[in-house]
């Protein structure tokens, strides 16, 4: 890791991550706050959290814009200044209760947010351009773990800010700022992060080779070692179940937790904690037995990890082996998609690793809140046997799309 960070390519747009995923986790939380304090909380925290999800279903748009952007490095910078404008008005316009208020407010965040995956689909191709090939991987991985450990560190100064003065309009200039320093940050950095434009092709040029969703097929076959079909549905169908795996872990412990022997609030935070150490360590760690793994085969072992967990949840009921399995899914997790986009940039040109990126995680998005209710209805309105029956059948049915069928051709990249 060390050696990558003498990359100042690498530098740049880590710092500059940093900031901007505590803007974005600070406000998220401080809305949410904003939201309860209307005379209808439960209909305004709905909505807020309705708009939350909205950038993620909106990803193949934002990545297809992405990839049309002809100077990444001024508009990485613009959507900095741009995000910390918009908060400076949102400061202007919070304290006062009103409807139209509030509307605006949520409709700043939302821009903001979609923003802030705009410029995650614009880091794409300059680490593709300024990143050795070996190196991206760990890359991809390090600014995965900045938003796993730094989305905690913002929420918990949204509250702390909230607590300490209830000031909703210092939330929202404390978010502009941070907005600002990543602004800074890449406009002091921007020789580092400036890539030679590439012209996109044009419709009528394009319409004579592949079509854009056979482009998007050979890429992600070739990177991930399955069709597009196969790897699409086992992500949706992965992300339903694993996106329930939180509540489900509450309920179960809500329902087993004198057999424990770990107070309520800390099993949790237990769980939590090693979830994070693991996401991290599976993003950033440099291993040559899983350099050596595949993307699918490292996404089936790690839906296997999650079937001995449902497994556990029936039989053994042990949590310190939850814990165990927790870790190890967390591990699973984040080294697969950083594996995945480190193959993926490495072949595809820069006019489409934004709209791939954007296409799977609308996929992703609107998986997880289908699978998260569907579960967790069939726990409290059923059984939980049932839901961890349910859960099993899915996700083996995702390992049998996985391999089932011929593998893509061998990956080639520059």
């Amino acid at each position: 890791m060390l050696n990558v960070l003498k990359n100042q390519s690498v530098r740049v747009l880590s710092l500059a991550n940093v900031f901007e995923t505590l803007g974005i986790s600070i406000f998220n939380i401080v809305l949410l706050t904003y939201a309860k304090t209307y005379a209808n909380p439960a209909i305004m925290v709905s909505v807020v959290s309705i708009a939350t999800v909205v950038p993620g279903t909106l990803g193949f748009a934002i990545g297809f814009w992405a990839d049309h952007v002809t100077h990444k490095d001024r508009m990485l910078i613009l959507t900095k200044v741009v995000q910390a404008a918009l908060y400076l008005l949102l400061a202007v316009v919070i304290d006062a209760r009103t409807v139209v208020v509030f509307t605006v407010v949520v409709a700043i965040n939302l821009v903001s947010d979609c923003l802030g995956f705009l410029s995650s689909s614009l880091r794409l191709p300059v680490i593709r351009e300024r990143v050795a090939r070996d190196d991206r991987q760990q890359v991809l991985g390090f600014n995965q773990s900045i938003a796993s450990l730094l989305q905690p560190v913002g929420q918990s100064i949204g509250v702390f800010v909230l607590a300490a003065t209830h000031d909703y309009a210092l939330a929202a200039l404390i978010n502009a700022g941070t907005f600002l320093i990543a602004a800074a940050i890449l406009l002091v950095g921007r020789h580092a992060i400036h890539i030679a434009p590439v012209a996109v092709p044009q419709p009528q040029t394009a319409a004579k080779g592949p079509s854009l969703w056979q482009k998007m097929s050979d890429i992600l076959g070739q990177s991930s070692g399955v069709s597009i079909v196969r790897l699409l549905s086992a992500v949706v169908i992965v992300n339903a179940v694993g996106a329930s795996v939180d509540a489900v872990i509450n309920l179960y412990l809500l329902d087993q937790g004198k057999a424990t022997g770990v107070p309520f609030g800390m099993a949790i935070l237990i769980v939590n904690v090693l979830f994070v150490i693991g996401t991290v360590m599976g993003s950033t760690l440099r291993l040559k037995f899983l350099d050596r793994q595949s993307f699918k085969m490292v996404m089936v072992k790690t839906i296997a990890v999650m079937v001995v967990l449902y497994l556990d949840f029936l039989w053994l009921q042990n949590y310190w082996l939850l814990v165990v399995l927790m870790f190890a899914i967390a591990f699973g997790l984040g080294n697969m998609n950083p594996k995945l986009y480190a193959q993926v940039i490495s072949i595809a040109d820069q006019s489409l690793v934004g709209t791939i990126f954007g296409t799977v995680s609308s996929l992703v998005t609107v998986a997880a809140p289908v699978g998260s209710v569907g579960i967790v209805l069939l726990y409290n309105a059923v059984s939980p046997a049932a839901a961890y029956w349910v859960s099993i059948a899915i996700l083996v049915l995702g390992t049998v799309i996985l391999l089932s069928g011929k593998s893509a051709a061998p990956v080639s990249g520059d």
